[in-house]
């Protein structure tokens, strides 16, 4: 195929628009532009500090720009260049009639005049724009005629392959979301299971969510699922709001009357104003993200935070080595897992305080293996420790952490 439907000539920088021999395109950059361009066009030099001083200042004071190309094209220096200027004739005659009227006393009138002309030249440079694009649009088009067998091959090739790359959803998401609460509902526990696990977080809820007045929310929930915390921040007397895309879950939080709003957790985290919000919290959601969207995520919520304000991230524990290996991907939606030292430095970097891990859930005693002596202690520690880990930190006041 012919490289011309391909390949677009790159946009002019304004430095250089003159340099290309179009210097009606002079007439489309500022003052200062527009000075230095039209000394490299017509003196082959850069402008002087006095000669460019003098002339954006006669522009500013409404001098015609035609006035300036021609006072510059007709000095001896601009006569031994000779650049040739489109429509060199208009200009010198609209610059030899400035400078009569000016000698006559008429000063405003010849700034009126000179606008005027500008208007007038600025009509000829569309028409001669036109005229090219016409004559370009022209032959590309032919192009194209002579071409369109292979234009037409290249679409249904093209076609094909997206086709081939990018496969069709077998299922609708609302079948997935179906799915993903029957294997909550299986997997995760019962709801009267879970609620007895948030108790750890008794403390946390009580002194570092902070009572403040004229908050959006106290706490936001990312990733809200079956809505357990969002029950649990209510019966502990706190306004919560739940977040979640799952429209299933969204609708059986909402049956319990629940505050839900199905949306990303990003967005809506960037619809509230800055130190509106008391706690952000998510509960088995960070190891589903991709890391660019965890990391404004924690970003997002250091902002929302009042001072004082505190982020909780509960997650699967990977230092214990059968959820690291093995039940952690009886999730089919998990990316991969989140290690405490991980969460930790990057809630650091984002300037969270007194940050803290809190680990929880371990295996019940039955599935250790037995012994008191140290090894095997060690290894009931990697194999049937802490499940879940949190990560805990604070937005510092100007009284620091503790107010």
């Amino acid at each position: 195929m012919d490289r011309s439907i391909c390949e677009s000539e790159p946009a002019p920088d304004a430095a250089d628009l003159a340099d290309r021999g179009a210097i009606e395109r002079l007439f489309v950059v500022d003052n200062p532009e527009f000075v230095r361009a039209a000394y490299r066009f017509l003196l082959g030099r850069e402008a002087d500090e006095t000669g460019r001083a003098n002339y954006v200042n006669q522009l500013a004071r409404g001098a015609s720009r035609l006035v300036v190309l021609g006072r510059l094209r007709m000095s001896q220096e601009g006569r031994r260049a000779a650049v040739p200027v489109a429509g060199l004739k208009a200009v010198v005659a609209v610059t030899a009639a400035d400078r009569l009227l000016r000698r006559a006393g008429l000063g405003a009138v010849a700034l009126r005049a000179g606008r005027y002309a500008d208007r007038l030249y600025a009509r000829y440079v569309i028409r001669r724009s036109l005229l090219a694009w016409r004559g370009r649009f022209e032959n590309t088009v032919g192009v194209v005629l002579r071409h369109g067998q292979q234009v037409e091959q290249l679409s249904r090739r093209l076609t094909d392959m997206h086709e081939e790359l990018v496969p069709r959803p077998v299922v609708s998401p609302e079948t997935i979301d179906a799915y993903y609460l029957a294997f909550e509902d299986a997997n995760r526990g019962s709801r009267d299971s879970v609620l007895a696990k948030l108790a750890i977080y008794n403390d946390w809820l009580a002194t570092c969510v902070p009572h403040a007045e004229g908050l959006t929310h106290q706490i936001v929930d990312i990733g809200c699922g079956r809505g357990e915390w969002l029950s649990y921040a209510r019966q502990n007397g706190r306004d919560a709001i739940g977040i979640d895309v799952n429209r299933v879950m969204v609708d059986a939080c909402i049956a319990q009357g629940l505050n839900v709003r199905c949306t990303d957790a990003l967005t809506y985290l960037r619809s509230l104003p800055t130190g509106s919000v008391a706690a952000v919290t998510g509960f088995h959601i960070i190891e589903h993200l991709p890391f660019d969207y965890l990391f404004a995520l924690v970003q997002e919520s250091y902002r929302v935070l009042v001072e004082g304000g505190s982020v909780l991230f509960e997650t699967p524990n990977p230092e214990n080595v059968l959820v690291g290996s093995h039940t952690f991907y009886h999730d089919f939606t998990h990316r991969n897992p989140v290690t405490p030292s991980a969460i930790w430095f990057l809630l650091k970097y984002h300037r969270f305080e007194a940050i803290d891990i809190i680990r929880s859930s371990p295996y019940p005693e039955e599935a250790k293996v037995p012994g008191n002596d140290p090894l095997t202690e060690r290894v009931n520690g990697h194999l049937c420790g802490p499940q879940d880990f949190a990560v805990l930190g604070r937005k510092q006041s100007a009284a620091g952490v503790q107010a």
